[in-house]
């Protein structure tokens, strides 16, 4: 199955965020919309980075719970991995699991177009492989 199938968040639905933001922002936008990480982008929309609730968890351990003053800049991941629509969710859970990421942006023409989260990739594992059990039960019956 390719990426393009699955129901992601479009880049005009997709939330995301700038270098200048300030970390405990961020913080409340993941927060309210119980999300795990933001692409990062600048002026023209252009993916810059990548900043996770892991990146801020790891700086407030590191810095004592003094992030106030700290940006997206910061903290974010500019050597972003990403991938493309035309990608297969059997590659994307092969580099989640080699890299432990849970979330990477999907870009189309280079341009960002959503984002695929570890929680998609389970769900749609689980939605085949309850296809593959009715579709198991079904033939089991077929051949009693």
């Amino acid at each position: 199955m390719k990426i393009k199938e699955l129901p992601l968040a479009k880049a005009s639905d997709l939330a995301s965020t700038r270098p200048e933001e300030t970390v405990p922002q961020v913080a409340r936008e993941l927060t309210d919309r119980n999300i795990g990480a933001l692409p990062v982008v600048d002026q023209s929309g252009n993916l810059v980075g990548i900043i996770s609730e892991r990146d801020i968890v790891q700086c407030f351990a590191e810095s004592n719970g003094a992030i106030n003053g700290k940006t997206v800049s910061d903290l974010m991941t500019t050597d972003v991995v990403t991938c493309s629509s035309e990608d297969d969710v059997s590659v994307i859970m092969e580099m989640m699991d080699d890299n432990k990421f849970r979330h990477i942006p999907v870009l189309d023409n280079g341009r960002l177009h959503s984002i695929i989260s570890s929680r998609d990739v389970m769900t749609e594992v689980l939605r085949e492989s309850k296809a593959h059990i009715k579709n198991l039960g079904l033939a089991y019956e077929t051949v009693r």
